[in-house]
């Protein structure tokens, strides 16, 4: 009979609690908006993270379906983190979510950071995607928007 050390027992206990909520912690992978950019799961409708030809950023909010709905009380504010320094964009309304006044920054890739409220005094939901605006050459998407096991 083989004895093992209690230490070493408690050791193996924590590595694999470790491996396990580890595993369990990986960012699932990215589902694919209508227009080609990223769903976010935000509550109660999900929306899309969607960055145009001109740079502008597009939130829009879809039903179970899908389809574009009128985003209500919701509100969303996004900023830019380029090496350059934080810029917050000034978003307009429209009539299934908001657009950006301004185009992004430039020196991609960097970080951008949303946050959407459900009502104005919700608690944040905030995500955080790497924007690179290069072409995944399986999937045809924008990096920031890609859905391969690949990568």
């Amino acid at each position: 009979m083989i004895l093992i050390p209690m230490k070493n027992i408690r050791h193996l206990t924590l590595l694999f609690i470790a491996t396990v909520a580890g595993a369990l912690a990986l960012p699932a992978k990215s589902q694919a908006g209508p227009k080609g950019g990223r769903l976010l799961e935000t509550a109660p409708l999900p929306a899309e993270f969607f960055v145009t030809p001109d740079r502008q950023v597009e939130i829009t909010f879809y039903d179970a379906a899908l389809q574009p709905v009128v985003p209500g009380t919701q509100s969303v504010a996004v900023i830019a983190e380029p090496a350059t320094g934080r810029t917050t964009l000034e978003l307009e309304r429209t009539s299934t979510g908001f657009v950006s006044k301004t185009a992004l920054p430039a020196g991609e890739p960097y970080r951008v950071v949303l946050q959407v409220r459900a009502t104005p005094d919700a608690r944040p939901q905030n995500f955080r995607l790497d924007l690179n605006l290069a072409h995944c050459g399986e999937c045809s998407r924008a990096e920031y928007a890609c859905t391969c096991e690949v990568h």
